[in-house]
């Protein structure tokens, strides 16, 4: 049923208008610097230059007084992690330094417990207005894994209080006026999508999307596979035919999203496998163990069924090495294995087709899960090679603006609007229009309208309090115009009126400017059965 919420072709026909900067966004998964030896990254270690954004990585939810949790008391605050952290800022003004929220260890329970009352947004809200002010951070990350998942403590209801959250969190931060970004980490997989996330809201509310194009297959799949494949393979099948980096992004697309917003994730640490006893097939998808839990652990990131890239090349790529390296075609991708041991992972070749990629389909940059695990050390070559090509690719390239076709999101499809303290709400809406980044004049085209507050409407006035009079302008006045058939209505598109229509037995309401049912119509020839 998801046709119903505005589909976008996926035929894109990009133009370069006024453009944007591509991004380079570095996650730092800040429990690396208890990593021993030469996996230990610090602060000091980040290559803050070849990075537009670098994110802190993490900060939870108090399900108790409800405001930010800080999950590292030691470090985060009695060592000055956060203040260290954004003090990076006074050597490189340029450079974006945001804290993420969430996390696959926080769990989804609380999140969904938190946003469900607007007594705890609201508390949760004003506490990370009081964080973000005090640290001195320049965005703000929402990495909740995952709205309405029941397998992780989500609810039904978790997609619409979620977007509530994420409105509400806009307008605090617009009022502090400091230009604090909203970013968000978000899945590809359609089952998630469709049970958490309004895309088309979601996407004109936020700065950008950052796609978690990775972890695409695992241990919990059953076999081995790479991880962060381009495309689509033959023997991908049933829940993984869609599941890989291009389909994941145009679902985004597809679901309402502009691709100047989608950030694509690029993994910087491989997917490990343990094969069956006695299997020697080595070829993808080949049977596993699955009871070991993933490949075995390495030397510095100690974690079973992941590897640091650091950790891959060292073994992979040294000259008398015993692994044997692979090419997989249809993915784009390479994987390596050594008895029962096979990991699949990206190397300097792969991430370079994924930029080349990026560019070709106008998407908005590139991000990692983490900076911490590429080859900091320089211990298979230069350091930071991997993060050295995110920023080789992105430092000239201006973000093309999308020219999309789409189908307006029904009336009665949207999803209700967030109401605040002074009696506004921010209405959702979803159409083609022509604007631009949040506070400047509306020039470039994209698939939402324009972030705006209006009153609510009073749907239980008295109709006989409206004019009858309506005046049915052959131009364009405003965003909606009623149409003289009561089930059809205009908006504007460039200028021009567009006829749409409402849903069988429902008739179009001027003042609201939703379909709604007859007997609620404020005309009096729209209020007879259809």
């Amino acid at each position: 049923m998801y046709w119903i919420f505005g589909l976008i072709s996926a035929a894109l026909l990009l133009q370069h208008g006024e453009a944007s900067s591509g991004r380079v966004v570095c996650y730092w998964g800040t429990w690396a610097i208890y990593r021993p030896g030469l996996g230990s990254y610090s602060i000091n270690d980040i290559a803050v230059d070849l990075c537009t954004h670098v994110i802190y990585s993490f900060i939870g939810v108090n399900d108790e007084s409800w405001d930010v949790l800080v999950l590292d008391q030691e470090y985060d605050i009695e060592q000055r992690g956060f203040k260290n952290f954004t003090d990076l800022k006074k050597h490189h003004p340029n450079v974006k330094f945001q804290v993420a929220l969430g996390g696959w260890a926080e769990g989804g329970e609380k999140y969904s417990a938190m946003v469900a009352h607007k007594s705890r947004r609201d508390s949760f809200i004003k506490s990370a207005v009081r964080f973000m002010g005090e640290y001195g951070f320049d965005g703000f990350d929402l990495d909740w894994e995952y709205p309405g998942a029941s397998d992780r403590g989500g609810k039904f209801s978790d997609k619409d209080v979620f977007l509530y959250f994420v409105q509400e969190l806009r307008r605090a931060f617009d009022r502090e006026g400091k230009g604090w970004e909203i970013t968000m980490a978000v899945p590809v997989a359609k089952f998630r999508l469709d049970e958490g996330y309004h895309v088309p809201e979601l996407c004109e509310i936020l700065d950008a999307i950052h796609a978690m194009t990775y972890d695409l297959r695992g241990n919990w799949a059953g076999f081995a596979d790479t991880h962060s494949p381009l495309y689509k393979r033959p023997h991908d099948q049933w829940a993984y035919e869609k599941l890989n980096v291009n389909d994941g992004l145009l679902l985004w697309v597809n679901y309402g999203c502009s691709p100047k917003k989608l950030i694509v994730g690029i993994p910087f640490y491989g997917r490990s496998f343990t094969l069956s006893k006695g299997n020697t097939n080595y070829n993808l998808g080949t049977y596993i163990d699955k009871e070991a839990g993933g490949g075995a652990p390495g030397p510095y990131t100690n974690a079973t069924g992941m590897l640091a890239y650091y950790e891959i090349c060292e073994v992979v790529d040294e000259k008398e090495s015993s692994w044997t390296k692979k090419w997989d075609e249809g993915g784009m991708v390479p994987y390596a294995y050594k008895e029962t041991q096979w990991v699949g992972y990206e190397d300097p070749r792969s991430v370079q087709i994924k930029m080349d990629f990026i560019k070709s389909r106008g998407y908005g940059g590139a991000m990692t899960w983490s900076i911490d695990t590429d080859d900091f050390q320089g211990l298979c070559g230069p350091k930071n090679v991997l993060l050295h090509i995110l920023h080789a690719n992105m430092k000239n390239y201006s973000v093309p603006e999308p020219t999309l076709t789409t189908t307006a999101r029904p009336e009665w499809a949207r999803p209700p609007s967030t109401q605040s303290a002074d009696g506004e709400v921010t209405q959702s809406t979803t159409q083609k229009t022509t604007t631009t980044k949040r506070a400047t004049t509306t020039k470039s085209r994209t698939t939402t309208t324009k972030r705006s507050t209006t009153k609510i409407p009073n749907f239980n006035e008295d109709p006989s309090e409206n004019p009858n009079e309506i005046d049915y302008p052959k131009n364009c006045k405003g965003d909606f115009m009623p149409h003289p058939d009561c089930s059809k209505y205009y908006r504007c598109d460039h200028g021009k009126p567009t006829e749409f229509s409402c849903q069988d037995g429902l008739v179009y309401h001027t003042v609201s400017h939703i379909c709604n049912w007859p007997q609620n119509a404020d005309r009096d020839e729209c209020r007879k059965e259809l």
